[in-house]
């Protein structure tokens, strides 16, 4: 073989590759919930609950996402989805995906559906919240940074919404974006119609213990109902919850439950690879107390960093609670390193933030932490 032949040869085999992508998923779920109401308050408003299935199935191929299966009660529907959940009630939507998912393309849609088959055509509250991601650029364009999700919710509501960010931001951190119609007329602000009380439990840990996370995976439990009494996910949520749950192939978990005859649920979703693990917890469930829900949950999964969230309105005994708990104190076995306190447009909101303690740290435990300034 001559020398040029040699040197092409010595090229092509050395020629630069593209490189290999190492497997990732985010975790972090963008998180949506929409309550709406009828401008015409002479008139009989229809139920979110009426839009046909076909039609949901519909907006959630806009967020790239689909139904996996669904339970329903007299008050809420809970369909669990390929990434994460989805519940609709009379007059409220959540909808949590995870994942590189689209799910604010889906909010015209939803705004549609309201309109057309419950006559709802005005949207009375709305939250948008997630942590940061990991890997942002793996993202949708929308969803890659939070000045753009708020540019893009701002075209919906006149922007007249209000944005913050809570937290660090050399460390962990947590978006908020809220809409609230002013001079309401829903049911709960009416004269005569007592509010009722509303608070909502959201807890996102991340570097989730090692030997918790071999427990959602196809090589530890056959599927969601065995995963579910074997993890311990059945000790996280109030007994007699009606529960429907998946375990993914080859690994990863989501749950969805709700107390019957009413529209509280519970909702659980873990992405246990060791690299990226994740998972979350969130409940609007007033039959435990919210500061020992959080125990139990953090108990069953032993993470290594929290972000905890408690929204309350201003009739919720126990979502005040729970916000006055993880305001006055610690969480045994971690170190509060950021709590803040947000009055919102028609609630309030705690926020804190917990690391795991080293093991030489031994003086915290004993007394289960009174607040440190």
């Amino acid at each position: 073989m001559s020398i040029v032949a040699q040197s092409v040869q010595t090229a092509e085999n050395l020629a630069i590759q593209p490189p290999i992508e190492e497997y990732f998923f985010e975790g972090a779920e963008k998180l949506l919930e929409i309550w709406f109401s009828s401008s015409k308050s002479n008139e009989i408003s229809g139920s979110l609950r009426n839009i046909p299935r076909n039609e949901i199935d519909l907006m959630l191929d806009v967020a790239r996402c689909k139904i996996l299966h669904s339970k329903h009660n007299e008050a809420i529907d809970s369909y669990v989805l390929s990434e994460s959940s989805l519940f609709i009630s009379d007059n409220r939507v959540i909808l949590k995906t995870c994942g590189s998912t689209r799910l604010l393309a889906a909010l015209p849609h939803i705004i549609q559906l309201a309109l057309k088959f419950a006559q709802l055509d005005q949207i009375e509250s709305v939250y948008y919240s997630r942590k940061n991601f990991l890997r942002p650029d793996l993202q949708p364009n929308l969803h890659r940074n939070f000045d753009a999700e708020v540019e893009y919710l701002d075209q919906f509501f006149d922007g007249q919404g209000h944005a913050y960010c809570l937290g660090s931001l050399k460390q962990d951190r947590w978006y908020l974006y809220t809409f609230h119609r002013q001079n309401s007329t829903s049911g709960g602000d009416k004269i005569g119609v007592k509010k009722p009380a509303d608070h909502t439990l959201e807890i996102l840990m991340s570097d989730l213990d090692e030997e918790v996370l071999h427990k959602f995976t196809k090589d530890f439990a056959v599927d969601g109902r065995d995963c579910f009494l074997r993890a311990g996910i059945d000790k996280c949520i109030p007994a007699g919850a009606d529960v429907h749950d998946e375990l993914f192939d080859p690994c990863g978990y989501s749950m969805n439950a709700y107390m019957n005859e009413t529209d509280q649920y519970a909702t659980i979703h873990v992405t246990p690879e060791k690299e990226f693990s994740f998972a979350s917890f969130e409940t609007n469930q007033d039959l435990v107390c919210l500061y020992a829900q959080t125990r139990k949950v953090l108990q069953c999964f032993r993470p290594g960093k929290i972000l905890l969230t408690v929204f309350a309105n201003d009739v919720s005994a126990k979502g005040k609670d729970a916000q006055q708990q993880l305001w006055d104190r610690e969480l045994p076995g971690y170190r509060r390193t950021n709590v803040q306190f947000v009055r919102l447009e028609t609630e309030t909101l705690v926020y804190a933030h917990f690391i795991k303690k080293s093991t030489n740290d031994v003086s915290s435990d004993e007394d289960d932490g009174e607040r440190s300034d």
